[in-house]
Formats: structure tokens, C-alpha cells, sequence
């Protein structure tokens, strides 16, 4: 049976390493926000564990190798004329394996914009989630059987749905008025 999701989007109370090796093993991406653990700083990478050159310049996020499972970072825009491009300390491209530390290194890469993007995604998600525990008392669903708390949940977001669908065709409506107007 073929995966229908391809994404997993967490808060960062998800943060463990289990928790990535599942999702690792489901064949999705991981999108959890890391959280630090009486972790010291690491020298040579910025706060989304991406390297840095020499004078502390983050590498920039190329490409995923889905082969080798290795995410590809390039040399800074900054390092162009930095005298010390050509040294052997200032490397072109970095690559580094997912597995080394499968919390910091994920696809998307951490900071990434595809990363950003996602995770705006789960955050419109917790707010219709809490839109519907305030309005339609999903926070206070009282039965005794799973199957009625199911339907309660699946009538209310059938509601929920119906009402968001309406509102958006009487804008579409309005907007073609005033445009016609």
C-alpha cells in the first residue's frame, strides 16, 4: 500500500531521535523544531547546523542527495572575495550525511525556506484546531463510546468545512460585484 503522506510536521515536544527513526522508516521528511539538550555550542556551524567558513560565514543549502541520503551546502556569497577562499580551510562544498545526527540533519535542511514553509503549514493547522475547541467545544467532548466522540468530531469539522466554503464563494461573489460595479 503505497504512503499517502510524505511529510511529518511537529511541534518541538516531538524532538527525539525515535521519533525521526520512525519517520526515517515511514520514508516522510521531518519537520520538528530542535531543541537543545545541555548541548554546548558546536564550532563550526550556525544555529541551524549549517558549517560555517572560517570568519563564521553559514554555508548555503543546495541540494538533497536522495541516494546517499546526504544534504549538499555551498561556499557563502560573502566568502567571494575573501582572501582566504583559496585556503584549504575554506572548502567549496560540504556535504554531510543525514545519519551523523539524524535531529540536526534533515530534509528539508533546517533554515531552509522549504523548512519555513512547512512549517507555516502546521501552524495554520493548530489554528483551526483551536478555532474549533473554542467555538464548537471540541475541548469538552463528553461520550462514553470512541465512535460517538468520532462522529461529534467528524460533524464538526463537516460544519466547519461547509461554513469555510460558504464564506469563501459569497467573497468570490461580492469581489465579482464590485468589479463589475
Amino acid at each position: 500500500m503505497p504512503n499517502h503522506f510524505t511529510t511529518a510536521i511537529f511541534d518541538a515536544g516531538y524532538d527525539y531521535e525515535a521519533i525521526y527513526r520512525q519517520i526515517s522508516i515511514q520514508e516522510m521528511k521531518a519537520v520538528i523544531p530542535y531543541v537543545k539538550r545541555r548541548e554546548g555550542e558546536m564550532i563550526g556551524f550556525d544555529e541551524h547546523f549549517r558549517p560555517t567558513c572560517v570568519r563564521e560565514h553559514s554555508y548555503c543549502y543546495d541540494s538533497f542527495d536522495e541516494k546517499y541520503q546526504t544534504l549538499k551546502f555551498t561556499r557563502p556569497k560573502d566568502c567571494a572575495t575573501c582572501p582566504l577562499r583559496d585556503d584549504s580551510l575554506c572548502q567549496k562544498v560540504f556535504k554531510i550525511k543525514c545519519e551523523t545526527d539524524i535531529r540536526k540533519y534533515t530534509f528539508p535542511a533546517r533554515g531552509s525556506e522549504l523548512w519555513k514553509k512547512l512549517y507555516k503549514e502546521r501552524t495554520a493547522v493548530e489554528r483551526v484546531n483551536a478555532y474549533l475547541k473554542q467555538f464548537f467545544q471540541l475541548n469538552n467532548v463528553r461520550h462514553k463510546t470512541g465512535r460517538k466522540a468520532k462522529l461529534h468530531f467528524n460533524l464538526v469539522t463537516f460544519i466547519y468545512n461547509a461554513c469555510k466554503l460558504a464564506v469563501d464563494r459569497m467573497n468570490v461573489r461580492l469581489q465579482l460585484q464590485n468589479n463589475a460595479a
